[in-house]
């Protein structure tokens, strides 16, 4: 099912991808990690950042699971909401050598390549972490598509002046589109029509 670790599943499975794309970065000044949530002041922390700062209804998939329900109120199927989330990575390096740049180059780079999760990514990710046990999110067919997002400067600043103890790091805006998340309720099997009287019957 695309329970309610669907949201969790997929900023895992991104996590993993990042983590994957730091690797393969060259020369590091020490071993890139990946951290969830908002950015922190650290100055001897190496990696990314990923913080989940907004999650909205998906337009295009919002009403696509209506009716769910037949003229009684039991569910035919299970009523599924689509989402996207939106993502801030932050990426933090040794600043003479352009670490930070570095890495977020080989993110993009990655995401530019590959701009889905697919199921594979997903299960992997899951099998991986015990809080994510009880989420099929990656046994539904199709993907997650990660595609860049852009804020202009005003609507920048308002994000980066949420975190005012942080000084503002090199960074990315990603939107995880759409991400299924179906609700845990019984559903209702209608009896089947299996013969057919076709016979008129005269008076």
């Amino acid at each position: 099912m695309s329970n309610y670790l669907s949201i969790a599943a997929v900023t895992a499975t991104i996590g993993r991808r990042v983590s994957q794309a730091l690797e393969d970065v060259p020369n590091p000044s020490a071993i890139p990690k990946v951290r969830f949530g908002p950015p922190q002041s650290d100055p001897q922390y190496i990696g990314c950042t990923i913080f989940m700062f907004r999650v909205t209804p998906n337009a295009s998939l919002r009403n696509d699971d209506l009716p769910t329900r037949d003229e009684q109120g039991r569910y035919l199927r299970k009523p599924t909401l689509s989402l996207d989330a939106d993502y801030l990575l932050t990426f933090a390096g040794d600043e003479p050598t352009l670490e930070a740049q570095r890495f977020l180059g080989a993110v993009a780079v990655a995401f530019h390549v590959e701009p889905f999760l697919n199921p594979e990514d997903i299960q992997r990710t899951i099998a991986a972490a015990s809080y994510l046990r009880g989420s099929d999110l990656g046994a539904r067919p199709g993907s997650v598509r990660i595609l860049p997002s852009a804020l202009d400067a005003h609507l920048m600043s308002q994000l980066w002046s949420t975190f005012p103890q942080v000084q503002y790091n090199v960074s990315m805006l990603y939107t995880a589109s759409a991400i299924p998340v179906e609700a845990d309720v019984a559903t209702y099997l209608p009896t089947l029509v299996r013969d057919v009287d076709t016979q008129v019957k005269l008076p």
